[in-house]
C-alpha cells in the first residue's frame, strides 16, 4: 500500500482551464523554502518544457555540459512528488534532483560539468568556501534583502563570472544546497548548518517523506480508485502550503515595520479566498500551527497598524474585499481555540468602523459611499452611465457593491460574536444589526441580490447574469448575481424567508443549477465576461470561491438529498488526476481545501459557527487523527464505488436526526456511521 507522500501529484492543475495554472513545489508542510523547477512562462506550467534553472531562493542554478545549458524537459522521464523531484533533461541525458528542508534547497545533478548560478538584481561573493548571494527583492513597493548561502559538495572552481550570473567547473555528479535567509547570511548559515550537517541529499529526501507523512496521514482513507486517492492526498498537501512560515530558528523578519523578531511568522495568505475552508481545514486538523497563524496576524496589526486583509511577504495587499481576518477568528473563538481575541478586535474593528469598503484598497480612510453602508444597510452603485467620482475607487475593480455589501455584512456578523465575548455589548448590537444589511439588496420581483444607488433607488436595467460588465465588477466580484445572492453564510434561513420560505429556496437553488444560456445568448461570450466562473454547471461555477457553500444550502432548506446529488457530480467531474484536473485558479489552497473537507463528507458554510452540513462522502471510510488523542470516522460503506444518497446517518451508536455536525463531536471522536444507497431518502 502506497504511504500517503507517495500519492501526491503536484502536477495536477497545473494547466488551467482560463486563469492561472497550479505551480508545482517540492516543499515542507508552510515551508520557506519551495522548490520548483524554473520553466519558460507561457502560462500553463505543465505545457513549458524549457528548463532555465532549480530555485535557490530568488537565484537559481542550472546544470550543464562544456557550457551548454539549454535544456528540455520531457514529463514521462521524470518522477515528481512534494518531497524530492527527479527528471531526466532531454539534451545530454542529465539528471536533475531536488529537495528541501524548511530553509534548504538542495539539488543533485549527475552528468553535468558545469553550473549556472544566477542571481538577478544581486551581488556573489565566495568567502570560506561558500558563495553568499545577496538578493534585493522588491515586494509591495519595499525593498527587502534575500540572503542565499551556496554550498558545493566539491570545492568551488570559477570558470567566469558575470554581472548576474556565475559559471562553474564540477564534477559528474554534484550536490548544491542553497539556505536562505531574510535576516543575515549568518542566519542562513545556522539554517544550512542545523538542517542538513551529517545527511546527504539521500537522507534529507526521506526526512521529507516522512515529515509529508504525518502531516497528510493525520486523515487516513479507504476505498474507491487510487486516482481518487491521488486526487484526495494532492488537495490535502495544497492546504497545507499556506501560510509560510518565515521563522528561521525562533527568529523572523517582517516587512511590516522592517525589523527582525524574536518568535514565529507566517504571512502570504489570500484571505478572500481561503477563510471559507482552508483556514477551518487548519484549525481541525492542525490546531497548534493554526494558533501561531492567529497569533501572526496580530503581530501583523501590532507592526502596522492595521488587520491585513490579504497578507503578504512584503505588507498587506490591496487586493479583493471585505475584512475577513473577522472571519478567521470568528471561526477559531466558536470553536473553542486559544488566542489573543482582544487585540484580534482591536484591529477588525478598526477595519470596519475607520477603513474604506472600496474594492482592492488597503490602508485608506472611509469614504461617502461607505457612510451610505453604515446609515443605510448597504454599499451604494453607480447607476448606468452615472461618472465615477470617488478617488478610493480602483479604475478596473470598479466598486462591486453587492459583493461587498454582502461579505461585509457576513464579517460584520463575526465582528459582533468576538465583541459580544470581550463584552463589547454595544459594539455586538451595531454589528449584529449590519450583519443583516443583506436584507436590502434582495430584489423581491427580480428575487435576486440587486444593486442600489445612493439614494436607495434601484440600478435600472439590472440584469442579473450579464450586468456589471468585465467579472461583473460593478456590482459583483469575478461572478454574476446568481451566484452572489447566495452569499449569506451566517444566515440562510433569513435568506430563504426572503426567498418565499425553505421551499421557494430550494426551487431556486435547482435553477440555479439549470439555467443556461438561451439563444442569443452563449457560453462562450459568458465566459469572455466571467473568466472566473469557470466549472460551469448551469450558473453555479464551481472554479470560484463564492461558490463554495452553496450546494450544501440545501440541507437549511431541507432537502439534503440534493446537496448530495450535486456535491459527487463536481468532486467527479471537476476534481481529477490530470494536469487539468483542478477547474479553476487554486488560490494557495483554498480550492483543494473544498475538495477535502467534500470529499470527508462535511464542509464548513459558515466559518463562525461551530458546526459541519454533512454532504455526501468519497470514500468507504476516512478517519481523522486528531491533535488531541482522538480519532473521529467516518464510515460510507459504497461511497467509494459511487453511491452517493445517505438513508441514515448514526453518531456514536445515536441517530443523527439533522444533516449536520457539530465541532466539538468531531473532536470527541467516534464514529459516523452512514448508510448509502443509489437513490435519494427523503426523510432525513
Amino acid at each position: 500500500m502506497r504511504q500517503p507522500a507517495e500519492l501526491v501529484n503536484p502536477y495536477i492543475g497545473s494547466i488551467s482551464y482560463m486563469l492561472k495554472s497550479t505551480v508545482p513545489e517540492v516543499m515542507l508542510p508552510y515551508g520557506m523554502a519551495r522548490s520548483t523547477p524554473l520553466v519558460d512562462e507561457c502560462g500553463d506550467y505543465f505545457c513549458n518544457d524549457h528548463i532555465r534553472g532549480y530555485s535557490l531562493g530568488d537565484a537559481s542554478v542550472m546544470p550543464g555540459l562544456d557550457g551548454r545549458f539549454e535544456n528540455t524537459l520531457d514529463h514521462s522521464r521524470e518522477d515528481f512528488r512534494c518531497y524530492c523531484l527527479w527528471m531526466e533533461l532531454e539534451e545530454d541525458g542529465l539528471v536533475a534532483e531536488s529537495t528541501v528542508t524548511q530553509h534548504v534547497y538542495l539539488h543533485r545533478f549527475t552528468g553535468a560539468n558545469t553550473l549556472r548560478l544566477s542571481f538577478p538584481c544581486g551581488s556573489a561573493e565566495l568567502k570560506d568556501g561558500l558563495i553568499r548571494l545577496q538578493l534585493t527583492l522588491t515586494r509591495q513597493e519595499k525593498q527587502i534583502q534575500q540572503y542565499v548561502l551556496v554550498r558545493l559538495d566539491c570545492p568551488v572552481s570559477l570558470r567566469s563570472q558575470g554581472e548576474s550570473e556565475w559559471i562553474l567547473e564540477v564534477p559528474d555528479t554534484v550536490t548544491c544546497a542553497g539556505a536562505v535567509s531574510y535576516i543575515s547570511f549568518d542566519q542562513a548559515e545556522k539554517s544550512l548548518r542545523l538542517e542538513t550537517d551529517g545527511r546527504d541529499f539521500d537522507a534529507l529526501a526521506e526526512e521529507a517523506k516522512t515529515i509529508w507523512n504525518r502531516q497528510l496521514g493525520k486523515v487516513q482513507i479507504q476505498g474507491n480508485s487510487e486516482e481518487r486517492q491521488i486526487v484526495f492526498y494532492t488537495a490535502l498537501y495544497r492546504a497545507f502550503q499556506r501560510m509560510t512560515d518565515y521563522t528561521e530558528h525562533g527568529r523572523y523578519f517582517s516587512a511590516y515595520d522592517g525589523q527582525v523578531h524574536e518568535g514565529s511568522f507566517y504571512t502570504g495568505d489570500g484571505l478572500w479566498d481561503t477563510f471559507r475552508c482552508m483556514h477551518p481545514l487548519q484549525l481541525l486538523l492542525d490546531p497548534a500551527r493554526h494558533k501561531e497563524i492567529l497569533e501572526s496576524y496580530n503581530l501583523m496589526y501590532r507592526q502596522s497598524g492595521l488587520m491585513p486583509s490579504f497578507p503578504g511577504f512584503g505588507g498587506d495587499l490591496p487586493v479583493m474585499i471585505g475584512f475577513h481576518a473577522a472571519s478567521l477568528f470568528a471561526d477559531a473563538l466558536a470553536k473553542g481555540a486559544e488566542a489573543d481575541y482582544a487585540t484580534a478586535y482591536e484591529g477588525i474593528r478598526k477595519n470596519a468602523t475607520e477603513q474604506t469598503m472600496f474594492p482592492w484598497q488597503c490602508g485608506t480612510e472611509a469614504q461617502e459611499p461607505d457612510r451610505c453602508y453604515y446609515e443605510k444597510g448597504f454599499f451604494p452603485a453607480l447607476q448606468k452611465g452615472e461618472e465615477e467620482t470617488c478617488p478610493a475607487a480602483h479604475p478596473f475593480e470598479r466598486r462591486q457593491s453587492i459583493a461587498v455589501t454582502l461579505e461585509h455584512a457576513y464579517d460584520d456578523w463575526c465582528a459582533a460574536q468576538l465583541a459580544r465575548s470581550l463584552g463589547k455589548e454595544e459594539d455586538a448590537a451595531l454589528f449584529e444589526q449590519r450583519g443583516q444589511n443583506y436584507k436590502t439588496l434582495y430584489h423581491p420581483e427580480l428575487g435576486f441580490m440587486a444593486p442600489r444607488s445612493a439614494d436607495g433607488s434601484w440600478v435600472e436595467e439590472f440584469n442579473p447574469k450579464w450586468s456589471g460588465g468585465m467579472g461583473g465588477r460593478e456590482y459583483a466580484t469575478e461572478n454574476n448575481t446568481w451566484t452572489y445572492t447566495w452569499s449569506v453564510f451566517h444566515d440562510p434561513e433569513g435568506l430563504a424567508e426572503l426567498m418565499g420560505g425553505p421551499e421557494a429556496a430550494v426551487e431556486r437553488l435547482d435553477q440555479l443549477f439549470r439555467e443556461g444560456f438561451r439563444w442569443p445568448e452563449s457560453k462562450y461570450v459568458y465566459l469572455g465576461q466571467f473568466p472566473d466562473a469557470t466549472g460551469l454547471m448551469g450558473q453555479f461555477a464551481m472554479g470560484n470561491e463564492p461558490s463554495f457553500h452553496i450546494p450544501y444550502l440545501y440541507d437549511y432548506f431541507g432537502a439534503p438529498w440534493k446537496a448530495q446529488k450535486k456535491l459527487r457530480d463536481l468532486m467527479d467531474i471537476w476534481f481529477t488526476n490530470s494536469p487539468t484536473g483542478i477547474c479553476g485558479d487554486e488560490d494557495g489552497g483554498a480550492m483543494s481545501s473544498w475538495l477535502v473537507f467534500s470529499a470527508l463528507g462535511f464542509y464548513p458554510v459558515c466559518p463562525g459557527k461551530p458546526e459541519y452540513a454533512i454532504g455526501t462522502p468519497l470514500f468507504d471510510r476516512a478517519s481523522l487523527q486528531l491533535d488531541n488523542g482522538k480519532v473521529f470516522t467516518v464510515t460510507s460503506a459504497g461511497a467509494g464505488k459511487g453511491l452517493r444518497y445517505i438513508q441514515s446517518a448514526v453518531l456514536n451508536g445515536k441517530k443523527l436526526e439533522r444533516p449536520f455536525l457539530t465541532h466539538r463531536q468531531i473532536l470527541e471522536g467516534g464514529e459516523l456511521c452512514l448508510t448509502m444507497d443509489s437513490r435519494p431518502s427523503r426523510e432525513w
